[in-house]
């Protein structure tokens, strides 16, 4: 995966101290590769994590495949603890047992929205939020003794998706300063059409203090996923958002 893209996921603030992270929600609609995004950070910072620390990876209900299964590294997918709370009231529950067994380098919550969505009202879905924020900064705590951090990632439907709430967008933009935007593009024909097509997706980086950054991701049929930077188009320096990438298409296996 392209190191910059990497960085943000995992939070990682230009300039600042390693124990830092900026918590980052992924938004975009249906089938535009939000949860494979996800599952692929989450692969990644247990593949780099150095034990015992791990990655929690909170959704309503477990992935309908893991993505590109034959090539995972065994190792690191014992690393990442797969939660599937149904509610936010079990969602509640699950995040406040984790402060008392739990250290991971990373906590990813997929499908953010349906947990916002059975919350009473929005000072519940704001407090959901809040105790999200608060449980990472708990385990970041813990981990300054060996000089790291934990990062929060979620992700959520665009606001304005048919039904979803703007509400629910408001709630999240107050804590998650950094956004990437998951824009799908036209699907890319690859071969015999039992091969299947290439989804391609644009993805928009937000973040306070830094240029905004972009990148096009290709979904291959069989799993691959493919980084290569783009020019920003919100910037008026288009060229600047890509300069520090490498200009050869990156590879990431297994989303």
């Amino acid at each position: 995966m392209a190191g910059a893209l990497l960085s943000a996921l995992l939070g990682v603030v230009p300039g600042a101290a390693s124990q830092q992270r900026r918590p980052l929600v992924v938004l975009g609609p249906e089938a535009s590769g939000r949860s494979a995004l996800l599952f692929r950070a989450a692969l990644l910072a247990s593949g780099v994590a150095a034990a015992p620390a791990s990655v929690m990876f909170l959704a309503p209900r477990p992935l309908q495949r893991l993505p590109c299964a034959g090539g995972l590294d065994a190792v690191a997918m014992q690393r990442i603890q797969f939660l599937y709370p149904p509610s936010s009231q079990l969602l509640f529950q699950v995040l406040a047992n984790l402060q008392q067994t739990s250290c991971p380098i990373l906590v990813v919550v997929d499908g953010l929205e349906e947990y916002l969505k059975s919350c009473p009202g929005p000072s519940v879905a704001a407090q959901l939020v809040a105790l999200l924020l608060d449980t990472v900064n708990h385990f970041s705590q813990k981990l300054s003794r060996v000089s790291s951090a934990c990062q929060l990632l979620v992700s959520m439907k665009s606001p304005g998706e048919a039904g979803e709430d703007g509400g629910h967008f408001s709630t999240v933009e107050r804590y998650f300063q950094a956004q990437m935007w998951l824009h799908p593009e036209a699907e890319e024909s690859v071969g015999p059409a039992s091969h299947g097509a290439t989804k391609v997706v644009r993805a928009h980086l937000s973040q306070p203090g830094s240029q905004d950054r972009e990148w096009l991701l290709r979904f291959e049929p069989e799993g691959q996923m493919k980084i290569s930077p783009l020019p920003c188009k919100s910037e008026d320096s288009r060229g600047a958002a890509a300069q520090n990438d490498t200009p050869a298409e990156a590879e990431a296996q297994g989303v």
